[in-house]
């Protein structure tokens, strides 16, 4: 059994983007920790490909719940199935209406990180720019 990250996000699309940058920033520590990072973009089917009922997974993205921006939510992904939880992700949600369409028993984490402004454009809102070591620390020591 192995751990393996995914990231789901838009760079283009400011904030959208921020798991993406975070998994890119802390890449090379889980590495080096034996953990596998997947950076799956917007791409739902390649995620869900790459699923298996043996591995842990962490899935991160960015959400909405109109918190402070940077602020982070941690969710197994037995309970947001149990509940039916209507996560405020724009991607991950897909991901896990894929996972119970088909029943996977899918051990791990939900990684959200609360975002402040989406829109075209490059590179993340101040407010979250200003938080990428803070959110990158703390989902480093949750996923190790």
């Amino acid at each position: 059994m192995g751990k393996k990250v995914i990231a789901i996000g838009n760079s283009l699309m400011m904030d959208d983007g921020v798991a993406l940058l975070i998994l890119d920033k802390i890449k090379k520590s889980l590495e080096d920790n034996g953990i596998e990072t997947i950076i799956g973009e917007t791409d739902v089917e390649f995620c869900f490909s790459l699923l298996n009922e043996v591995d842990v997974f962490y899935i991160m993205d960015s959400t909405y719940y109109g918190n402070l921006p940077g602020t982070l939510t941690f969710k197994n992904l037995d309970d947001i199935r149990k509940t039916k939880d209507q996560s405020r992700s724009i991607h991950s949600l897909g991901l896990i209406d894929l996972i119970n369409m088909y029943n996977m028993d899918i051990k791990g984490y939900f990684i959200g990180i609360e975002i402040s402004n989406i829109d075209i454009n490059l590179g993340l809102s101040n407010i979250l720019q200003g938080k990428v070591e803070d959110i990158s620390q703390k989902v480093m020591s949750f996923i190790i």
